[in-house]
């Protein structure tokens, strides 16, 4: 599904951005006979309302079905990120510096694979997180799933 889902990317990131909008997430999940299409959407400074998430759901529907890429039956959902929203790409993890993330790698890094901290920086080749009082360096190639954490 890699390639479906790099073809939604490129076809939903346009559209969004041109609302001030930006793609946070995007999910492919089999359901039985279908195939469930999730977009995690907010705005680019942040906050996305109800409303528009019915709107973008209504104009995405629009978009793919003249597309026509996805060659199945399919649901469309449009969300928030929420509170725990994940990180996927450099600019993700660069807003949040200074926050504490989850994140779990591919492969052992340090001798784990699951590390929760304060995220210290974000550059073009991976992150730093500050663990159990000392840094982490993780190539973003070796994250498996990242989320920022909030905390009450």
């Amino acid at each position: 599904m890699g390639s479906l889902e790099t073809d939604l990317e490129g076809i939903v990131d346009p559209i969004l951005h041109e609302r001030g909008m930006e793609l946070v997430d995007l999910e492919l999940i089999r359901q039985g006979r279908r195939l469930l299409v999730r977009f995690f959407v907010d705005r680019i400074d942040g906050g996305i309302t109800m409303e528009e998430c019915v709107g973008i759901n209504r104009e995405l529907g629009d978009v793919l079905d003249v597309e026509d890429i996805i060659e199945e039956s399919y649901v469309l959902e449009v969300s928030s990120p929420g509170l725990n929203r994940r990180l996927r790409k450099p600019r993700d993890f660069q807003r949040v510096v200074g926050e504490t993330v989850s994140v779990k790698t591919r492969e052992r890094v340090d001798e784990r694979r699951r590390f929760q901290g304060t995220l210290l920086t974000a550059d073009e080749g991976g992150i730093s997180l500050m663990v159990e009082g000392r840094p982490v360096v993780i190539p973003y190639q070796q994250i498996a799933r990242a989320k920022l954490k909030y905390e009450f």
